[in-house]
């Protein structure tokens, strides 16, 4: 039974990721994020395995790269079942390689050993209980087979205090929960043609073209991500480090546990510029901004 804070959770995602579904940039990105190479296997390492897509979002974009590199089989799962609409434009095209599962992270419905590939992305800090949501997705892994978590490294660093207290005043101040709500790249481009063109009502530039790079650098997939930080619940009290994930796969058994990152080149957008930051989470500059910053960690469960 999904409790009040994860059903409101639920109801901010499939806003937002139904966006990014009628997005084809959008939705593209996200698709390329899953890759053999990302995750250190060889090319055509999915084809033929059963993976689980757990939380997998309204539009299921990972459960749509997973069938497109040839799985046998992806079990997209997410709470209630209202998000399935949205998830089969993409996925009705693989039949029934492709199936949707109305489910919890806390009690998955499905028997020991089930999958040979277990993805969880951002899902475990909108639970009441990370750590069981954690103990479920080592159960459904088979001996032999790998699971993989993207959480944020909470603990420290600038970036995710002063999340943590604009989503306290998002919470508690109408003026800028109005203004995190109404923003999006129209109004943002309305506010930067405003401040361009204060000066004697025309735009100048000292660089030629550097209007419209500054323009450039805030799209509604900025946005997005800018609301998504706000306006879902998260539950305070889960502090998230490295060492608090690695001892967690080590608890439950993995090995060849591996914390592994990219650099994302297909941002159109200012994060663009924090993409060096994420590849490399471990560099000063990273370590202030980020903290422990996007914990993304795979291990494999032993063959027995």
């Amino acid at each position: 039974m999904e409790s009040s804070f994860e059903i409101e959770t639920r109801t901010v995602f499939d806003r937002y990721q139904r966006q990014q579904e009628n997005d084809d940039h959008i939705f593209d990105r996200l698709v390329s994020l899953i890759e053999e190479e990302y995750f250190g296997l060889p090319t055509g390492s999915f084809r033929g395995l059963d993976v689980l897509d757990a939380g997998c979002g309204s539009n299921a974009n990972a459960s749509y790269a997973f069938l497109d590199k040839g799985a046998r089989n992806v079990v997209s799962l997410e709470l209630s079942n209202d998000w399935m609409d949205c998830a089969r434009k993409r996925l009705s095209r693989f039949g029934p390689r492709s199936e949707l599962v109305a489910g919890n992270v806390l009690d998955l419905p499905f028997d020991d050993f089930s999958f040979d590939f277990v993805h969880c992305a951002g899902v475990l800090p909108h639970t009441s209980n990370p750590k069981k949501g954690f103990e479920e997705l080592a159960r459904v892994t088979r001996p032999g087979g790998s699971f993989f978590l993207t959480i944020m490294g909470t603990a420290n660093g600038v970036i995710y205090r002063c999340i943590n207290h604009l989503r306290e005043l998002y919470q508690s101040d109408e003026q800028f929960r109005s203004s995190i709500d109404n923003l999006d790249a129209s109004t943002a481009r309305e506010a930067i043609n405003w401040l361009l063109r204060i000066k004697d009502g025309e735009e100048e530039e000292y660089i030629p073209g550097e209007n419209e790079f500054f323009r450039s650098l805030f799209d509604d997939d900025l946005f997005v991500t800018i609301r998504d930080r706000f306006q879902a619940p998260t539950y305070h009290e889960f502090a998230f480090s490295e060492v608090q994930i690695r001892g967690w796969y080590g608890e439950f058994g993995f090995e060849k546990i591996r914390r592994i990152s990219r650099y994302t080149k297909n941002f159109h957008n200012l994060r663009r510029f924090l993409a060096p930051m994420y590849r490399h989470y471990d560099h000063p500059l990273a370590r202030f901004w980020f903290g422990d910053g996007c914990i993304q960690m795979i291990g494999e469960k032993p063959s027995t």
